[in-house]
């Protein structure tokens, strides 16, 4: 009786370790894969308008209506404030 009961004790661990496998690889492509999509109008209501040469390096958020873009331009560096709320560039700093 011991040796059905152990038997069947690994059995049973052996499939909740498969089903927690199967949602743990669910859960990570849910998490990667972006289902809710934006349009165009909404990326367009959230561009900084950067140039081909600009990138974005670092992003701080100041408050929960603002963050705060660290830009390259080749060999300058400028920030930029830009309201959540707004929809619009606060400020620009440097260049």
């Amino acid at each position: 009786m011991t040796s059905n009961f152990l038997k069947f004790t690994v059995i049973f661990l052996a499939i909740l370790i498969f089903i927690c496998f199967a949602f743990l690889l669910y859960g990570l492509y849910s998490k990667i894969s972006n289902t809710e999509g934006l349009t165009s109008e909404e990326i367009t209501s959230y561009s900084l308008n950067l140039s081909n040469t600009e990138s974005i390096k670092d992003i701080k958020i100041i408050n929960e209506n603002n963050l705060l873009f660290v830009i390259s331009d080749n060999d300058q560096i400028y920030l930029i404030i830009y309201n959540l709320d707004k929809k619009q560039v606060v400020s620009k700093i440097g260049k």
